[in-house]
């Protein structure tokens, strides 16, 4: 393993030379948690995302299990051990210093269930966190119900003896979604909380019926905005049971003059199976927290096969949006990213039965579509809305392949989304064999794949934020890479943190804007299963930058940057890493090393399909090539067969004109070098 890691390193350090723009980039810290996981060890300790404010204090939000520890320290928020060692979910919110130094942190917990983080973002002064959590139905005289919410302990036997109709959040029992605001020093503002019901029911009964505003246990995320007027913009996944007689209702701080009905088309009867209505809800709440907006994140569909699908319903379709990214400019435009998934997406399963071209319709104006069964297990969307919840435009992912995966398999996974400077830039990864395509906008953009294999490919997309067109994008030059789950963008450089070649190697991945690959920093875990899941990254104009991670044991980073976890645990990891030359727009200087990265990325250039029957498409690093000419085998000139500026579209040239033998193409870049590769035409 130690010579395979020396290889992989000296091989690093030969095509992806460190330019000047960050040689003085450093890793400064690394911290980590962990706790008593339990069964579900995948999840109790992980990151959910991080941020910065003004000053350039670090704010974590994420999952801790029980007996939680940080770094060698047990956590002892509480003086409690009950509270202490309970082994369910709980949310931690912590502040560092750009030091590492731990400033304040606060906990939510309770021992009737889960509690889940959803999203948290910073405002000004201001700090805004939403979650779940979970009191049981249960007789409040038994003291051994207990919530530790933020910096308060509420015991069972505290408030039983108040009337269950004057209980308010967090004192009753149920289900609930928080939405809580702190200032900078951890001191709560205010709090709002949001019970959520399948179907028309008395809150003050205690019935409990409900299920979560926000899904905190699928994949989808749950983010939110606040805009410049105050308003709150919630995007989430909803999975309802019910008749459509019935609604599914929300209230709000258990006010009943805050409490709204929605009615959904179709039957969800859950004693019909796993039969629910599924889909995406975009709520926009007023600054005093009136419900101002709720409308499903898909409108209507058509070709999806119903009857098949849905048996004991005709006309609600199954379909399974997961939201994964938000955005957001400065006119308060926001970008949501995500998938929709057929409950039918392979052959056996009903996906033969759907009638292509499927349309999914945001509004009566936008959709995506699926062409066939490559792209009903994820169809990746992006949606612009205004502030006002309306669709300027959307844009997709699009997969082509055949009648069955097997005729033609692709599939592809967008994760999070970043604005900035007037582009929206998406994180994936994608993968398709030979009989299959992933293109943006059309085939003539195809999403390359990293030395014509088909492994995975971690990748970013960049769309041009005012018309949702497709611009650019690159690759992580790497073998079966895999992405976090956002992009970072500072000074038009893209950040993404990614599993790359194996599971001991993870890179933090940098890129220019315009898809050129500029260097990889390796991140290296003891073992094949350190290195659980990359969650993301977060950068401010300091030049200071965020990544975390969930870890199963030890991970070092350079400079003598490490974290000793322990392995039985999952661990949420989170390290700072600054370069202050991100404060300045990256420049490639062809004195220490750019040219010796294009000839290593201009080698790998070859044409596929070769042989041809007439028509071959030029694979591989296309950055910058300016004109395509045919010659004969003793290189002369029959033709320029492109002869335009281009970027990094892969280009498709025609030789049906000319007769059957062997040529050469010459592929002429616009730094003054030639490639030329031997094409044969049958």
């Amino acid at each position: 393993m130690k010579n395979q890691l020396s290889l992989f390193v000296a091989t690093l350090a030969t095509l992806f030379i460190t330019l000047t723009a960050s040689a003085q980039g450093e890793w400064k810290w690394a911290h980590y948690w962990s706790g008593g996981d339990g069964s579900l060890n995948d999840y109790y300790n992980e990151i959910t995302n991080t941020a910065f404010d003004e000053e350039g204090n670090i704010y974590v939000y994420g999952t801790m299990g029980g007996s939680p520890q940080f770094g060698e320290l047990t956590f002892q928020f509480v003086n409690n051990g009950t509270v202490l060692n309970n082994n369910n979910r709980s949310i931690l919110l912590a502040k560092f210093d750009t030091l590492g130094n731990m400033l304040w942190f606060k906990v939510v917990k309770n021992n009737a269930s889960m509690s889940r983080p959803h999203w948290m973002e910073i405002k000004g002064n201001q700090i805004y966190i939403s979650g779940n959590y979970e009191l049981e139905s249960v007789d409040y005289n038994m003291n051994n119900v207990w919530l530790y919410f933020l910096d308060t302990l509420i015991r069972g036997y505290q408030v039983h003896d108040i009337p269950i109709e004057n209980r308010t959040p967090p004192y009753r029992s149920g289900l609930y979604t928080f939405f809580t605001v702190l200032d900078l020093d951890g001191h709560v503002i205010e709090n709002h909380f949001i019970e959520a019901f399948s179907r028309e029911l008395d809150h003050n009964t205690g019935q409990q019926a409900q299920i979560f505003f926000c899904d905190g246990l699928s994949t989808s995320r749950s983010p939110f905005h606040v805009d410049s007027e105050g308003n709150v913009h919630v995007f989430t996944q909803i999975s309802y049971f019910g008749n459509e007689g019935d609604p599914y209702s929300i209230v709000i701080d258990c006010d009943t003059n805050k409490k709204y009905d929605f009615y959904f088309s179709g039957n969800a009867d859950p004693w019909l199976g796993d039969v629910s209505f599924r889909n995406g809800m975009m709520y926009k709440f007023s600054p005093s927290w009136n419900l101002v907006s709720a409308n499903t994140l898909v409108d209507t569909t058509d070709g999806i096969a119903t009857s098949f699908e849905f048996t004991g319903d005709s006309v609600s379709p199954r379909y399974i949006p997961n939201i994964t990214g938000l955005s957001f400019d400065e006119q308060d435009n926001m970008y949501l990213s995500g998938y929709i998934q057929l409950v039918m997406f392979s052959p056996g399963m009903g996906a033969e039965s759907h009638n292509y071209p499927i349309h999914i319709w945001f509004d009566e104006s936008h959709n995506i579509v699926i062409n066939d069964i490559t792209a009903a297990e994820y169809c990746n969307f992006i949606v612009k809305y205004d502030r006002n919840g309306n669709v300027l435009w959307t844009n997709q992912i699009h997969t082509s392949g055949g009648d069955t995966p097997v005729n033609g398999s692709a599939r592809c996974l967008w994760n999070g989304n970043d604005f900035n400077d007037n582009s929206v830039y998406i994180l994936g990864t994608g993968a398709y064999n030979d009989a299959a395509l992933i293109y943006f906008d059309d085939p003539n953009h195809p999403l390359q794949r990293y030395q014509n294999t088909h492994s995975g490919v971690c990748f970013f997309v960049r769309y041009d934020a005012t018309t949702g067109y497709y611009v650019n994008h690159g690759i992580a030059p790497a073998l079966n890479a895999l992405s976090s789950t956002n992009p970072t963008v500072i000074n038009n450089r893209v950040f993404a943190l990614s599993r790359c070649n194996s599971n001991t190697e993870y890179w933090l991945s940098m890129w220019r804007n315009d898809g050129l690959f500029i260097k990889a920093d390796t991140i290296h875990s003891v073992n094949e299963i350190a290195i659980h899941r990359c969650i993301g990254t977060c950068a401010n104009e300091s030049g200071y930058l965020m990544v975390s991670l969930t870890a199963k044991g030890s991970v070092s980073f350079d400079n003598n940057v490490s974290v000793n976890c322990p392995s039985e645990h999952s661990n949420a990891v989170f390290a700072l890493y600054h370069d202050p030359e991100l404060t300045q727009p990256f420049v490639p200087d062809d004195s220490v090393g750019i040219d010796e990265y294009y000839q290593n990325r201009e080698r790998e250039i070859y044409l596929y399909p070769n042989p041809t029957d007439g028509h071959t498409t030029v694979c591989g690093y296309m950055y910058g090539y300016r004109s395509i000419e045919l010659l004969d085998l003793q290189g002369r000139k029959l033709a320029t067969l492109l002869d335009s500026p281009h970027g990094t579209s892969l280009p498709e040239i025609d030789l049906s004109p000319y007769p059957s033998g062997t040529y050469l193409v010459k592929i002429n870049f616009e730094r003054g070098v030639s490639v030329v590769r031997k094409v044969v035409r049958r």
